[in-house]
């Protein structure tokens, strides 16, 4: 099955699962809650669920396990239109249950790009089309729709958005070659960088532990940092891992010097970024052999994929453990080596 997303479960810790959805035209649509084991090293599929549109983003509540949001394109009625949905996965049930939704004719999406919960505000999720920013309330579950609370237009070809873990009501977006953050409340913006990439920015994440600074993806195969307050330079630049479009960046909740991506060039790539970190590799003794702090750049590119990979993503439970899916439905669960984990523990 084709798939385009793949989400960790961050409300059972202690255990390396996952969510992942699929998106074929064609046929039926399924979630599947995967999880890895790391004492025999294997995936397995805990459950399956019946969805019948195509999921093209997976969020799973941060409170509740069992509740996950999901995203896509909807072929009810033989119309093709976005879809927004939380269900409840419920254990011992291949059926998901639907808690709420979206009414389309009373807020109408664009093509949905990302759909996230929002951190400072349990149940409310932040979701980003083609042109918007959308904020709505009721997903706390059980009352059956989602009520738009604000609307930001965000400019034309909006590819990703994220929220920012620092500040109530900020979310940042990538259109074009654009970086832009928007202050929620007013609705205006508060920060502008044009020119992020060289060609179109594909995706935006924000350090969890360094407010104010961003990293974006493009299709010049780049990964590039940024302090939101400071956009005249780049604080970093990464490349020579993607020979093509990086389709997603996340940083390391734990240790935010290891930065993952992937892209469609089918590679998965772990990158070392200790210059901009909240610490930095070669403070507190972790420095190499000859004295030195390790450089920033690649650490390790992944090839077990062959086809297009857009998602990608860290364990919630282990800052060392991550997973990646392709569209033809392959999901990789891998480690960081561990030559790159004791440079930094030790």
């Amino acid at each position: 099955r084709s798939s385009r997303c793949v989400a960790a479960v961050s409300a059972e810790p202690g255990q390396h699962r996952f969510f992942v959805g699929t998106c074929d035209v064609q046929q039926h649509n399924e979630i599947h809650l995967v999880e890895f084991s790391e004492d025999t090293a294997e995936v397995s599929c805990k459950q399956s669920f019946a969805h019948e549109d195509e999921v093209w983003f997976i969020s799973p509540s941060p409170s509740d396990a069992r509740h996950v949001l999901t995203a896509g394109v909807s072929h009810a009625g033989g119309k093709t239109s976005p879809a927004v949905s939380l269900f409840r996965a419920s254990e011992g049930s291949e059926a998901l249950q639907s808690l709420a939704s979206l009414s389309d004719e009373e807020t109408p999406l664009g093509a949905v790009k990302t759909a996230l919960w929002d951190p400072h505000q349990e149940g409310n999720i932040i979701v980003a089309d083609g042109e918007a920013v959308h904020a709505f309330s009721g997903a706390s579950g059980g009352g059956g729709r989602l009520t738009r609370t604000t609307h930001v237009n965000v400019g034309q070809r909006c590819m990703g958005a994220c929220i920012d873990p620092h500040h109530r009501q900020q979310v940042s977006t990538v259109d074009d070659g654009h970086l832009k953050t928007w202050d929620l409340r007013t609705s205006r913006l508060a920060f502008r960088k044009d020119g992020a990439h060289l060609f179109g920015a594909r995706d935006v994440d924000y350090n969890p532990n360094v407010p104010y600074q961003v990293l974006t993806t493009g299709e010049d195969a780049a990964l590039r940092f940024w302090d939101l307050r400071q956009l005249s330079t780049c604080m970093r630049s990464l490349s020579g891992g993607h020979h093509h479009w990086v389709h997603r960046a996340r940083f390391n909740g734990h240790h935010d010097q290891l930065v993952l991506s992937c892209g469609s060039d089918s590679m998965v790539c772990l990158w070392r970024a200790g210059s901009v970190a909240s610490a930095p590799l070669g403070e507190g003794g972790a420095e190499d052999t000859n004295g030195s702090r390790p450089p920033d750049g690649l650490v390790k590119r992944f090839e077990e994929h062959e086809d297009s990979c857009y998602s990608c993503c860290w364990s919630a439970s282990d800052a060392w453990v991550f997973a990646s899916v392709s569209f033809d439905g392959k999901l990789v669960v891998n480690r960081v080596p561990g030559e790159e984990k004791y440079r930094i523990l030790l």
